[in-house]
């Protein structure tokens, strides 16, 4: 995985108040240390440094580029058969950087280290699916929602037994699969305690496991429940149970980073109102066809 490099960041901030100070009196040159090259990987430029407070619009407007955080999260960042990132998320990047007339770099990184990437300054902004919470907002902060998603669940037709999707509930010998270090998992896991969770990173590998019965259930953030059950109806059904919890997505950022905020929820209104966020929400939550390039 790409890393970005504090160095680079310090070094710009450095000169920017350079700029605004008066001239100081000659000193003699220490020797001059050469920036790191554009193009070495970031992997390879030392360690990353907290730096919230840093004002990330200014970098972002003066190297022309947004950088997007992205981690697996079926359907809104996935891999297609050729290895691309694909998905509602990624449209969402795309979109928000071709407004704003920046060039687009998605960095892909894992759930349980996003959030201190973020902080870390891997990457300017977060976009993944995250839903809000004000647990999460003591960490970073959010734009407004770009999206409102139910949380279900979906199970393997012969695995269910007599009692359906309800047994599940009360048998703990139900194996459940839900995605690791997720709001999803700490609601599903409080709305079905006696479960056995087996917790995954890849969407794929999840959805072949419950198509091949290898785990009883899977939980999920619609739609995917309900368009797996529609592009598999032999093999799985949606929970008659209904819906086990709500939540609300966002565009995760750094604490104090207000003006960079200002301008993504800004950017959230006008794709709102114009139509473009339901357009592709339709595409991707409403439509199965995505399901043939996974």
């Amino acid at each position: 995985m790409l890393r970005t490099v504090t160095c680079v960041v310090l070094w710009m901030l450095a000169w920017t108040l350079c700029q605004a100070a008066p001239p100081a009196p000659a000193t003699p040159a220490a020797p001059a240390q050469a920036a790191p090259a554009a193009d070495k990987p970031a992997a390879r430029r030392g360690p990353r440094l907290p730096v919230d407070g840093v004002a990330a619009l200014s970098r972002i407007e003066a190297q022309h580029t947004l950088r997007v955080g992205v981690a697996l999260n079926a359907p809104w960042v996935m891999h297609d058969k050729d290895g691309q990132l694909f998905g509602y998320s990624i449209d969402v990047a795309r979109k928000l950087a071709a407004d704003m007339d920046w060039k687009l770099e998605l960095v892909e990184t894992s759930w349980p280290g996003l959030f201190d990437d973020l902080r870390t300054n891997r990457f300017d902004v977060a976009i993944a699916g995250i839903s809000i919470t004000p647990q999460r907002a003591r960490r970073i902060a959010f734009s407004q929602p770009t999206g409102e998603f139910a949380v279900s669940l979906v199970a393997n037709r012969a695995k269910l037994g007599r009692q359906g999707v309800a047994g599940l509930k009360a048998d703990p010998q139900r194996r459940i699969a839900v995605h690791k270090d997720t709001l999803t998992a700490e609601l599903a896991k409080a709305a079905l305690p006696a479960a056995q969770w087996v917790e995954f990173d890849d969407d794929h590998q999840a959805i072949a496991d419950l198509r091949d019965g290898k785990v009883d259930a899977l939980v999920a953030e619609a739609p995917l429940p309900e368009l797996l059950a529609r592009a598999f109806p032999k093999r799985l059904q949606v929970s008659e149970q209904g819906v086990l919890a709500r939540t609300a997505h966002g565009i995760a950022l750094r604490r104090g980073e207000t003006a960079l905020r200002d301008v993504l929820d800004a950017w959230v209104v006008q794709a709102q109102a114009s139509g473009w966020l339901k357009a592709r929400a339709a595409h991707w939550f409403e439509q199965s066809a995505w399901l043939d390039q996974l």
